[in-house]
């Protein structure tokens, strides 16, 4: 399995394209998606409600993005694990 994460911190300006690209790219079952959400205080939460469950969402207190990080890692399942930067979607290969 591989694990997707995502750490976010009110990026919802960017949030729902990374997101969006993410699960273009993954169609496979195999594969989980973790956003976890470092205390946003914009429309993060709303964002990520949006998706139900083809994302897996954790929020903690804001405690900076490593910390957001080692917390994906910590709940990942995957063998392998890729981290994508809220601003930073996959290039849609098509």
């Amino acid at each position: 399995m591989i694990s997707v994460i995502t750490p976010v911190y009110n990026g919802a300006s960017y949030l729902r394209e990374t997101i969006d690209s993410i699960l273009n790219a993954i169609n496979q079952k195999d594969i989980e998606y973790i956003v976890i959400n470092d205390g946003s205080t914009d429309e993060t939460k709303e964002i990520l409600a949006s998706y139900g469950t083809q994302i897996n969402v954790y929020n903690q207190e804001n405690s900076g993005e490593s910390s957001a990080v080692n917390k994906g890692l910590e709940l990942a399942k995957g063998d392998l694990v890729l981290i994508v930067s809220t601003d930073d979607p996959l290039p849609d290969d098509k």
